[in-house]
């Protein structure tokens, strides 16, 4: 997302990247909505497949309510076809200044596969914002549990570079975690994103086909973890903000 001008930190914007959440929030009543893709096919060297969009992709959709009674309040309700998992999330923003905002972020999340698999995150999301370009971003995270292990500790890494109104690049890593085993691979992602007045869309590089915070950040995604970088995917995500 762009990085806001310094000194105007509470202009309204959607908290979420590329697939981590940011500090930022919604201000009064405003609503925003998120709609993920996620390619499965990885993208090949040719066009025979049209770079993997021929296959099927992982779908989500998303809404994102700011709570005017009590400044800094984001509701948050996501939902993927993937593993047909729900996300139901509070966050805070409790810090912002000219160059840093900290958010507290809480979520439950639901998915249906065999058994039933439920858990829940705590999140603080860190921005530290350079200048008006630039803003980095660290989410410390603890997952109750992921697909394969219970009680893990991890934390994404993001950078966006916004030179502009309305271009600018996103790029995400997620470091496997401890607890999950060696055989398990690292994420990434990289975007590009373009903005209109409202809108947000960001076309994305990446070796996680997943867009649930919890899988990408849990290693061990639906137990098979991310790709080799080697067979990246391609992906998007567009945000509305009313």
């Amino acid at each position: 997302m762009r990085a806001l001008p310094l000194g105007a930190q509470d202009a309204s914007e959607f908290p979420h990247a590329i697939n981590l959440p940011t500090a930022d929030h919604l201000e009064g009543w405003d609503i925003g909505f998120l709609l993920t893709h996620r390619f499965v096919l990885p993208a090949k060297g040719h066009s025979k497949d049209l770079y993997g969009l021929d296959e099927h992709a992982n779908a989500g959709f998303g809404l994102d309510f700011g709570i005017q009674a009590i400044p800094g309040l984001d509701a948050q309700i996501y939902r993927t076809a993937d593993m047909k998992t729900l996300s139901l999330a509070l966050q805070e923003r409790v810090v912002a200044t000219d160059h840093w905002r900290v958010a507290v972020r809480v979520a439950r999340y639901d998915e249906t596969v065999e058994g039933g698999r439920q858990g829940g995150l705590l999140q603080v999301p860190v921005d530290w914002q350079v200048n008006a370009d630039w803003t980095f971003s660290v989410v410390p995270t603890y997952l109750t549990r992921t697909a394969t292990a219970e009680k893990v500790a991890t934390a994404g890494f993001g950078v966006r570079w916004m030179p502009g109104a309305r271009h600018g690049v996103l790029a995400e890593y997620y470091p496997r975690p401890s607890q999950v085993s060696e055989a398990f691979e690292q994420g990434w992602s990289l975007g590009y994103q373009y903005r209109t007045r409202g809108h947000r869309f960001t076309l994305v590089a990446t070796n996680i086909p997943a867009a649930a915070d919890h899988q990408v950040l849990g290693g061990d995604y639906s137990g098979l973890g991310p790709r080799p970088s080697q067979y990246w995917s391609l992906a998007f995500n567009i945000v509305r903000i009313f």
